[in-house]
């Protein structure tokens, strides 16, 4: 059983009842996987199954916790691998749609939309090694995302908030085809008053990377029973 396995992964903050519990709760549906070439390796971006969230959730917690990430996250407290798992139950359970990232097999950090409402949603990612941010693999995984979106999720607006800080996330937002917007919607997504709110201009979008939508690899993938 997985939550025999992963307890242990987990730091102890799992009681084998509650990892249950979150199991039973995470929606079974078909998932999609994403895949493309880069000059670096094969990169995937995919929405994991319930076991794939349990085994990343230790990673993941460590990419969170980094000092620069924190704060370019603007989390309050460090988080344990307990309450990532929670993160990813709660927002699939708010229709948002969490994905993993890859580089030949290796974690690199996840991405996720969320806030979903009808062709709407919010944009959100991470690479969680410093080392291997600022390379443009973060620019790559975005665009691979903003193809199924496109395709297969069918979002005709797609939001990004970021603090003023964060120039790199802008610079990759930029890359991807977002501009600004002060409109009512954008601001919707703010967390605090100066945050930057931006969406995407699909036409850019497709100018920008012509390239990569013929080289993407879209699949579905069951999600897990167990």
């Amino acid at each position: 059983m997985i939550c025999d396995v992963r307890l242990g992964d987990l730091g102890g903050q799992l009681t084998r009842q509650r990892c249950e519990d979150l199991l039973r709760n995470m929606p079974t549906e078909t998932l999609l996987s994403i895949e493309a070439p880069f000059a670096r390796g094969k990169l995937r971006v995919f929405e994991p199954t319930q076991a794939e969230v349990l085994a990343a959730a230790p990673l993941l917690a460590t990419f969170y916790n980094d000092s620069h990430n924190s704060a370019m996250l603007t989390n309050t407290h460090q988080l344990n691998a307990a309450e990532v798992v929670e993160s990813f139950q709660s927002l699939r359970a708010g229709g948002g749609r969490p994905f993993l990232l890859e580089q030949d097999g290796v974690l690199m950090g996840d991405a996720d939309f969320r806030n979903v409402a009808g062709s709407e949603a919010e944009f959100a990612i991470l690479i969680g090694s410093r080392a291997q941010q600022s390379r443009g693999l973060g620019t790559r995984y975005a665009a691979m995302m903003h193809i199924a979106a496109l395709r297969v999720l069918g979002y005709e607006s797609v939001y990004s908030t970021i603090i003023p800080v964060n120039i790199a996330s802008r610079r990759m937002l930029e890359k991807l085809g977002y501009q600004l917007d002060q409109s009512l919607r954008a601001a919707s997504f703010k967390d605090e008053e100066d945050d930057i709110t931006m969406s995407i201009d699909w036409a850019q979008f497709k100018l920008a990377h012509t390239e990569l939508l013929t080289q993407v690899v879209i699949t579905a993938r069951p999600s897990s029973p167990d």
